[in-house]
């Protein structure tokens, strides 16, 4: 090999002495001698906040109470501040109205989790940082109308968190799955947000959706990317039970029918667009398939 030859990689890509790029956004755009400056361009251009009652443009979460009121919970994935936006209407048919938007809350991290409590008034909401928040549309206190205004914040989370969902029996219990396959379990009986709960490895993959059985208050069902689904009872000892293991694809999306005469079936969408449906009583066995999507099942809901 010819040494002699090689070429000095530091030397051919060093800054020149006489570089001098234009200074303004108005030198750069009629500049001929340095055209490829998007780098600089994207610097020296100032942000634009967006409205405020103006949701940002990938709605990710809606949640919705027994009163009607929904939440819609949108992110911001390309601009120059990621972050994410939280609007409030009390009638699904306001959606999406920005004259009709009820209350609203900007966020410095993405919401990946969103859902009301037992209460009307109260709705949880987790982020990409780990953090579970409970917030709070109004009190009597505060007089009539909305007020938002947050009532506890917890950052218990290794990982981002992935999804929340309520126990709907007596007690105000909450659970909450992560990235780092942690599973965790909340009270907000007493005016503030505390875990009661921990399993570190519930999976050995990230948890992707959480669902309780809305009928007793120690059921829940969770999947993940590991390909497994679990059945927990947390009054046992040993809560967990597998539902289904070694899927050929990742479970994105699990959820418990609120109808009394399936509540021994579960629903599971999976990353290639497809829902399974199980009985808790006969694990590891599909009792229906359908194809339903040709990408992943972001979210299951029964209705009617």
């Amino acid at each position: 090999m010819d040494y002699s030859r090689r070429v000095d990689m530091v030397t051919v890509y060093r800054e020149p002495a006489c570089y001098r790029p234009p200074n303004t956004l108005v030198e750069l755009a009629k500049d001929t001698e340095y055209p490829n400056m998007n780098s600089i361009q994207y610097r020296k251009t100032p942000a634009v906040e967006a409205p405020e009652e103006k949701l940002s443009p990938f709605i990710d979460h809606v949640a919705a109470n027994g009163a009607g009121h929904v939440i819609v919970a949108g992110n911001q994935y390309t601009s120059r501040q990621w972050g994410s936006k939280l609007c409030g209407w009390e009638s699904p048919a306001d959606i999406l109205r920005e004259d009709k938007v009820s209350f609203f809350l900007r966020n410095e991290a993405s919401v990946t989790a969103l859902c009301y409590t037992k209460d009307d008034e109260l709705f949880l909401q987790a982020n990409d940082r780990g953090s579970i928040e409970l917030w709070s549309t109004g009190n009597p206190v505060r007089g009539p109308g909305y007020s938002l205004y947050q009532v506890d914040n917890r950052n218990e989370h290794i990982g981002a968190v992935t999804a929340v969902d309520i126990f709907r029996g007596e007690e105000r219990h909450a659970i909450s799955g992560s990235t780092d396959g942690c599973l965790k379990l909340w009270d907000y009986s007493e005016g503030d947000l505390h875990s009661t709960t921990t399993m570190h490895h519930a999976h050995s993959g990230p948890i992707t959706d959480v669902a309780t059985d809305s009928t007793q208050s120690s059921l829940a069902v969770t999947c993940s990317r590991d390909r497994s689904a679990l059945l927990w009872d947390f009054r046992e000892m040993k809560p967990a039970t597998a539902l289904y293991e070694k899927h050929d694809a990742a479970f994105t999306a699990i959820r418990w029918p609120d109808e009394v005469n399936w509540k021994r079936l579960v629903a599971i969408g999976d990353e290639a667009g497809r829902v399974f449906f199980i009985d808790v009583r006969q694990p590891n066995v599909f009792l229906e398939t359908i194809d339903c999507f040709d990408r992943k099942v972001h979210k299951l809901s029964f209705q009617g």
